[in-house]
C-alpha cells in the first residue's frame, strides 16, 4: 500500500496532482490572510466617503447661512438646506449611517452635520443616537396604546438603516459603559420603563403611559434618561 502511495506520488501524473493541491492551498492562504486587510480598507472607504458627502453639506450650509443666515434658525430650514443640495437626506451617509443637525458651538445661529455612525467624537454619535432613538419609542409607543396595548413589551427603532428592538423593564439596567466593556450585552442595545407598569418609577414626573427611564448604548459608550435626572451615563462625562 506504503509502496504504491509512493509511486504516485513519483510518477508525473501523481506530482501533478499533488502540485495542484499545493498551489489551491496556498491560494486559500493567501485569500483567507488578505480578508481582514479588504475588510479594513472597505471600512476606510466607507469613513472617507461619508466625510466627503458631509463635507459637501458643509459647504452648502456655511454658503446658505453667508446669504440670509437662516432667518428662522431652525434645524429643519438646515435640514432642508443640505436635502435639496445633496438631492435626499437618508443616504446622505454612503454608508447608511443616521445624520444629525446640531448646532456649532462657536456660532449658536450657524449649523453642523454630524454623522452618528462616523463622526470621531464617539460621545457625541451615542448622545446624538440616543436621543433619536429615544424620540422613535416615544411615537412606537404612542402607536401602540392607540392599538390598545399601553405597556408593549418591546419596541423597534431604526438606527443606520438598521432595525432594532428596545425591551421594557421594571429596573434600572445599571448600564455605565458601552456594550464592548459590560458583559452581557453585545452591539446596540435599548431599554425603557413606563409610568404605571410597575413601581419602577412611581415617583416620576411623568405622565402614566409615558416612557419615563430609558437606556442606550453601543458598543463604545452609553446614555441613560429618567424625567428626573435627564440625561447621564459615560458619554455625557467628559
Amino acid at each position: 500500500m506504503i509502496r504504491r502511495l509512493s509511486s504516485k506520488l513519483h510518477s508525473r501524473r501523481g506530482m501533478s496532482r499533488l502540485v495542484m493541491i499545493l498551489l489551491i492551498l496556498i491560494i486559500l492562504l493567501a485569500i483567507t490572510s488578505m480578508i481582514p486587510t479588504y475588510q479594513k480598507y472597505q471600512r476606510q472607504g466607507k469613513v472617507v466617503a461619508c466625510a466627503t458627502a458631509l463635507d459637501s453639506a458643509r459647504r452648502q450650509l456655511a454658503a446658505d447661512f453667508m446669504l440670509d443666515g437662516f432667518v428662522n434658525g431652525k434645524a429643519e430650514d438646515a435640514k432642508d438646506v443640505v436635502a435639496y443640495a445633496m438631492n435626499g437626506w437618508d443616504d446622505l451617509c454612503p454608508d447608511g449611517g443616521t445624520v444629525y443637525i446640531v448646532r456649532k458651538e462657536e456660532s449658536p445661529l450657524d449649523w453642523d452635520v454630524v454623522c452618528g455612525l462616523h463622526d470621531k467624537d464617539s460621545k457625541l454619535c451615542t448622545r446624538l443616537n440616543a436621543d433619536y432613538v429615544l424620540d422613535q419609542l416615544r411615537e412606537a409607543l404612542r402607536q401602540s396604546q392607540l392599538l390598545g396595548e399601553p405597556y408593549p413589551e418591546s419596541l423597534p427603532f431604526t438606527l443606520h438603516h438598521v432595525e432594532h428592538t428596545a425591551y421594557l423593564v421594571d429596573a434600572s439596567t445599571n448600564l455605565k459603559r458601552g456594550t464592548r466593556l459590560t458583559e452581557g450585552y453585545d452591539g446596540i442595545v435599548a431599554f425603557y420603563s413606563i409610568v404605571g407598569h410597575s413601581d419602577f418609577g412611581a415617583d416620576s414626573w411623568s405622565k402614566e403611559g409615558e416612557i419615563w427611564y430609558f437606556s442606550y448604548a453601543d458598543e463604545e459608550h452609553c446614555a441613560n434618561w429618567s424625567s428626573r435626572d435627564m440625561w447621564t451615563g459615560d458619554s455625557y462625562r467628559y
